[in-house]
């Protein structure tokens, strides 16, 4: 098995074709209210994604979040967008098995995909977006170490009510002091 960070709870691999049911979950009604993602996602559609995820071209590095002790993931995780000159990307992460939801997942695939951008691939920011109703990322963001640095008022409509977008970052000397003030 092709493992790229270990955590405690969980450890994060390349996203495989055999992934592709587990992958399916994100079209739930419960998940998708979180994301970008506004159109179900067919299995055709995934497999195109997946066979070019890996391809030189891309911008991006997407990893499987799989529980200790099993195969099948239960989220993905990733850096989009990536500037490898100004050393910056954009941090994305969803756990589309909701029986994962609250149990301190997230908060480790954070951590983890922290340390590999850092650490092991230089980047010097990492930024994201959430949607303000979304308290339990932005819990997760701020105990990671992510900063609100702005707000797009009113981007994102859900439900017929208007909400917004708040920026987040981290910079490397932030991500390091705090490894520091650990004990």
């Amino acid at each position: 098995m092709n493992v790229i960070l270990r955590g405690e709870k969980i450890f994060l691999r390349p996203v495989e074709m055999k992934d592709i049911d587990s992958l399916m979950l994100i079209n739930t009604e419960e998940v998708r209210e979180y994301l970008q993602l506004v159109h179900p996602i067919n299995e055709v559609s995934e497999r195109k994604w997946l066979e070019t995820l890996y391809s030189p071209s891309a911008n991006q590095i997407v990893l499987a979040i799989v529980p200790q002790g099993r195969d099948e993931p239960v989220g993905t995780t990733g850096f989009h967008a990536i500037n490898w000159v100004d050393r910056n990307a954009e941090f994305g992460i969803v756990i589309f098995n909701t029986s994962y939801w609250n149990r301190g997942v997230g908060t480790e695939a954070t951590h983890l995909m922290l340390r590999y951008g850092f650490e092991h691939l230089n980047f010097h920011r990492i930024h994201l977006r959430v949607y303000e109703y979304n308290k339990r990322a932005m819990h997760v963001y701020e105990k990671c170490g992510f900063t609100v640095e702005g707000r797009m008022r009113q981007a994102r409509c859900k439900h017929g009510k208007y909400h917004d977008v708040l920026m987040m970052s981290i910079l490397s000397d932030e991500y390091f002091s705090s490894l520091q003030a650990e004990p």
